[in-house]
């Protein structure tokens, strides 16, 4: 402070010096001008040294407040380094130094903990292949396993290091986690009412519980909560981690329900759609009721899941579908239908791209329905060029001998001028929006309606207003034959019309040796009571010469695969997809052949496949994989971006999958439960492309002496323990052998019980007073509980090691 009271009194001794000067200067020259002119300098100088003074003084500051900072770093320093020491040293995060070549330069003892001591000079490779794929792939932040624990890398690419931090309690309680997410099945006992309605009460209540108990003994056993909330329909919900052991036992509940039809001749399967999404309860139950629908709609039998950030998987379906529904459904679809109609300005009817006879007699089924009642309001899409050549051909010759037909042919172009909000589209044959006929007048519309009868491939169906697909129906003219009684009674069909309608019903069902029923036949009947000529229709489907001969040609190039699957191969383009199913149905006339595939160009882009079988062999669900869909035993494909070489190896690999590969045998040890091959520690021969398949999804491991030595300990091992147990379990036999079981009732004055005695009440009251707890499902009693008395209860304790005791029931 007093720098600057020095420099103020210098800056005004210097003014008043100036003054003075300045003053004394308007006389002569004398003493007073010599001590103003000192006085001057004197100040001058007094000025100059004060701001010397603070500017030094400013240097010295800095200067010291330099020395000061010095001084912090220098023990900061210190600080920072046992800081670092310790960071690389002891803190839990490793670091990795790696060099050009992906050597380890350098590690910290952390990294060298979990990598080993010899870690310094390895190639990142040789440490962790995981790593190593996840740096060369780019990856800047990934997880890695090492051993049991789970680590978190941090890559940074500069300095070519690593960094890494031991996360494995964060992943076990996240793989708990997404253990615990719940799932909701429902579960459909498909056809029940229908099949049990002529047998006697007692009967069909018999029946029922032997379903019944079947489905809640699989739930139960992978610890599942179930309610019945309908007589053939219930719920369950499990969570993920038990609906994976479900997965991996391939649903064994659909079997034993097919048995227990079989044993009493009713045609009664089980549909099941199972959600298992980490969403709210709302949601996930809207999910498993679409699986369950989709599950009813490619025909029942089958198990349809839902998993979130997977695609959705199929189980069973082992047999085609059977007839679910009546006349009243028949009767009450037709009354919606109708009603659609009637509030709609204008109708348009649509078959599915490359339209075959089931699709064009369909659509003519339709609009002579919908002529019975609005004479001018329906019209038919058709185009010539997207039609199949025998379609081609049938249309020309209905428009030549009834021209009235020409005004309900409209091209795709006149339709879309038609086209207005209340119009409804009807479309027939297809469930799909990839494969309809004209996808421009589709866009254009919002009131769409469906009929079909193929299986859902599990693709986005239409946005429908109204739906009736049947997959048990052998075509779609199966369904409209059936409307037609209960839509109107002044529906006019031609002998033309129906011998048309009759050609589709002959295509779909390969002259009635595929998929058909009692209904096919009554529709048949149907259509010859309105003219339809068998020997009219047999010229229609005809093969010309040259289809002929390209047909020999495709079957002359025939590939026999695993002595039973056929192949037709071609990288020529048939744009005509009637003739591929031809092929396919010709060749499994071969004997031996239970499943026939024709592959070919469709155009430059796209690869077609048309597939046939037998009862044995789902070709659907094989057509499934590869994008495509059907029926069990025709099924069909397009595939893009793909050459029919790939395609062609693409279904040889699923049947060699499926059904066991070719070239030489090789004997496995089997790690896990294989369907259809074997369980677990089973060793076992099999051809060596599903072999090498299984050893490399470490689902088997080759059979070589040192493995078979392991596997043998490992046996021994385990009949020394099952040994042990058999003993324990026999002292327990002995043990219950000598018990009983006091439970009270209450009984009317007529000696009737109030209510029954359940496995549940026995085994509760046998551990309060014998303090032996029983699993209620291996306990059964001997005859029925139906009064007061002495009853036998038999506990199943191992294989063929029972006990049983008495089950004394009392009066209360």
């Amino acid at each position: 402070m007093k720098r600057w009271i020095y420099l103020g009194l210098s800056i005004v001794l210097m003014i008043g010096s100036l003054v003075f000067y300045f003053v004394s200067t308007n006389f002569t020259f004398s003493t007073m001008d010599t001590i103003a002119l000192v006085l001057l300098f004197v100040a001058f100088a007094l000025l100059m040294l004060s701001i010397l003074v603070v500017i030094t003084h400013h240097q010295q500051q800095r200067i010291n407040n330099l020395q000061n900072r010095l001084e912090a770093w220098t023990q900061l320093s210190y600080h920072v380094s046992q800081v670092g020491d310790e960071l690389f040293n002891e803190l839990p995060v490793g670091v990795l130094v790696m060099g050009e070549d992906e050597t380890v330069k350098w590690a910290n003892n952390f990294a060298i903990g979990v990598f080993g001591v010899n870690t310094i000079g390895k190639s990142i490779q040789d440490i962790s292949s995981d790593m190593a794929s996840n740096i060369r792939g780019g990856e800047s932040e990934f997880t890695i396993a090492v051993s049991d624990d789970k680590y978190d890398i941090m890559y940074n690419k500069e300095l070519n290091s690593a960094y890494f931090f031991n996360v494995t309690k964060r992943e076990e309680i996240s793989e708990r986690y997404q253990a615990r997410v719940p799932a909701i099945g429902l579960i459909y006992l498909d056809n029940l009412d229908e099949a049990l309605a002529g047998l006697d009460v007692s009967e069909q209540s018999s029946i029922k519980g032997e379903y019944l108990g079947i489905i809640a003994d699989w739930v139960s056993e992978y610890d599942g909560y179930l309610k019945t909330f309908a007589d053939e329909r219930l719920v369950m919900t499990v969570y993920k981690e038990q609906l994976e052991k479900m997965i991996s036992d391939n649903f064994g509940v659909l079997e034993k329900i097919r048995d227990v039809s079989n044993l009493y001749n009713v045609k009664v399967t089980v549909s099941i759609g199972i959600a298992c999404w980490d969403v709210d309860y709302e949601q996930l139950g809207g999910y498993a009721q679409n699986a369950v629908e989709l599950a009813e709609r490619r025909g029942g039998d089958q198990v349809v899941i839902n998993m979130q950030n997977q695609k959705i998987r199929y189980f069973g379906a082992k047999q085609d579908a059977s007839a679910t529904h009546s006349k009243v459904n028949s009767r009450v679809n037709a009354q919606t239908l109708k009603e659609l109609v009637d509030k709609a300005s204008n109708v348009l009817i649509m078959g599915h791209i490359n339209t075959d006879a089931d699709a064009f007699g369909s659509m003519i089924a339709m609009l002579q329905m919908i002529r019975s009642h609005h004479p001018e309001k329906a019209k038919i899409v058709f185009d010539e060029t997207r039609v199949d050549q025998t379609v081609l051909k049938i249309s020309r010759i209905l428009t030549s001998v009834e021209p009235d037909m020409y005004e309900y042919l409209a091209t795709t172009n006149e339709a879309l001028r038609t086209i207005n909000e209340n119009t409804l589209l009807i479309v027939l044959d297809t469930q799909s929006p990839r494969i309809i006929s004209s996808p421009e007048v589709f866009e254009k519309i919002k009131n769409i309606a469906v009929i079909d009868h193929h299986r859902s491939s599990g693709e986005a169906p239409f946005d429908a207003v109204f739906s009736y697909v049947e997959p048990y129906a052998s075509s779609t003219i199966e369904l409209l034959v059936e409307l037609m009684s209960f839509y109107s009674r002044d529906i006019s069909i031609t002998p033309l019309e129906a011998s048309i309608m009759y050609a589709g019903l002959v295509v779909d069902t390969n002259n009635f040796l595929n998929r058909i029923g009692t209904r096919t036949f009554e529709v048949a009947a149907t259509l010859r009571e309105f003219g339809a000529d068998m020997a009219e229709v047999n010229l229609w489907l005809r093969k010309d010469k040259e289809r002929l001969l390209e047909i020999n040609k495709l079957i002359s190039k025939i590939d026999v695969y695993l002595d039973r699957f056929a192949f037709a191969v071609s990288s020529d383009i048939y744009q005509d997809r009637v003739l591929l199913a031809q092929v396919a149905d010709e060749m499994l006339q071969i004997d031996g052949i239970d499943a026939a595939f024709t592959i070919t160009k469709l155009s430059d882009e796209v690869v077609g496949v048309s597939a046939r079988s037998i009862q044995g062999v789902n070709v659907q669900v094989l057509m499934e994989e590869i994008g495509g869909g059907g029926h069990l035993t025709g099924a069909a494909a397009q595939v893009k971006d793909s050459s029919v070489e790939e395609v062609y190896l693409s279904v040889k690999h699923l049947l060699e999958l499926e059904y066991g590969g070719e070239g030489e045998e090789m004997k496995i040890i089997l790690l896990e439960d294989v369907k259809n091959r074997g369980k677990a520690d089973d060793v076992i021969t099999i051809a060596a492309g599903y072999g090498n398949y299984l050893i490399k999804n470490n689902k088997a491991v080759l059979a070589t002496e040192e493995n078979l030595a392991k596997l043998e300990e490992k046996l021994a091992e385990i009949r020394k323990k099952e040994q042990q147990h058999i003993d324990l379990i026999k002292a327990l036999k002995k043990e219950i052998d000598t018990k009983s079981v006091m439970i009270s009732i209450q009984v009317g004055h007529d000696g009737k019980m109030f209510g029954s005695v359940t496995t549940k009440q026995i085994v509760e009251a046998f551990e309060e007073q014998n303090q032996i707890v029983l699993d209620r499902k291996k306990v059964s009693i001997v005859g029925n509980i139906s009064s007061v008395g002495i009853y036998t209860a038999v506990v199943n304790l191992y294989k063929d090691i029972n006990a049983q005791f008495e089950v004394h029931v009392v009066e209360k």
